[in-house]
């Protein structure tokens, strides 16, 4: 069943850029102005401020109960966090999410950024090295040395101390707990926002915070539904307004102003009252790693703005069933 709409209205919210107050303001703003009964979320967006993203989705799920959302190339950090609060994904063959690692800043660097695991891991991996090297002693003592297991124990420790401590003693305990605190931040938030979406899979928080190697890991359809349970391909004339949609929104995927938009969707006379999405049972999920087949990359997919204007008049028969607002950051 695709996304339905009540009264022959869909509201459509799209946010390109940053995850920040500005694009939570916008986002109240444009709500303002919702006419529909559901929404559906478009969300092109490098991450950015968990606390913003946070309010983003409650904001929806106040407004409309919930909302689905559309993933037609990035969605990474604190935008995967607002995901979180969808209660189906439909994520295209090259749309990217990115784990929930809360970013850390270097003291005062004004761009550098650490991920708030940094530090347990650093501690993880000195505990196992420093056990493994208080064996490796004790054994080449006992063995090879023949030094009673006491005398070899004691020889064993001031070794190891000698090597770790001066690492070990580097490590800051108000840092330690600053990232925990950190990192507990994505859990809270996210917990509370599948609260009412009830769209996460058991241990798909914890898979999202700290199950992947670095905050740039490429989360993919494939791998997006080991963690969410309702996840799929746009079909028909959502897949078109993905692919139109998305060179529009990457140009501004990177601004720390967020374009805001909401549009009123509804369809022309004799139309089925529902946007033709997959069903039930889903859609293939692509090649291998998400990649998209014979839709170029990208740049290339709907990088005209010809493209652009095909898509929307696709989805939009009617010039007189639009209706836009957009949003002017405070």
């Amino acid at each position: 069943m695709g996304v339905k709409y009540v009264n022959g209205i869909l509201d459509v919210v799209t946010y390109s850029g940053e995850i920040n107050r500005r694009g939570y303001e916008s986002v109240c703003n444009v709500l303002s102005t919702r006419k529909a009964a559901e929404v559906l979320l478009v969300l092109a967006t490098p991450g950015g401020d968990p606390h913003a993203g946070f309010r983003i989705a409650r904001a929806l799920q106040s407004a409309y109960g919930s909302f689905d959302a559309l993933v037609p190339r990035y969605c990474k950090s604190a935008g995967t966090l607002i995901l979180t609060g969808a209660k189906k994904l439909y994520l295209d063959d090259m749309s990217e999410l990115g784990p929930l690692d809360i970013q850390i800043k270097k003291g005062d660097e004004l761009n550098g950024r650490n991920s708030g695991l940094d530090i347990f891991q650093a501690v993880n991996y000195l505990q196992a090295q420093t056990l493994l090297a208080f064996k490796q002693y004790l054994v080449e003592l006992t063995r090879d040395h023949g030094l009673s297991t006491r005398v070899a124990s004691d020889i064993s420790v001031n070794l190891t101390l000698g090597l770790f401590n001066p690492i070990s003693a580097q490590i800051d305990p108000i840092k330690l707990a600053e990232m925990q605190r950190a990192t507990e931040i994505a859990f809270a938030y996210g917990f509370r926002l599948n609260e009412k979406s009830l769209n996460l899979r058991e241990g798909g928080m914890q898979k999202l915070v700290s199950g992947y190697p670095s905050h740039g890991f490429v989360i993919d359809r494939k791998e997006a539904k080991s963690i969410f349970i309702d996840v799929a391909c746009p079909e028909g004339v959502m897949a078109q307004y993905s692919q139109g949609i998305r060179a529009q929104m990457m140009k501004n995927i990177d601004s720390s102003e967020p374009e805001v938009e909401l549009f009123n969707y509804g369809p022309s006379k004799g139309e089925a009252n529902e946007i033709d999405t997959p069903n039930a049972s889903g859609s293939p999920d692509g090649p291998p790693g998400g990649e998209q087949q014979n839709n170029g990359s990208s740049e290339d997919a709907g990088s005209s703005s010809e493209s652009y204007a095909d898509a929307t008049k696709s989805i939009y028969p009617q010039s007189d069933t639009l209706q836009s607002k957009r949003a002017k950051p405070r």
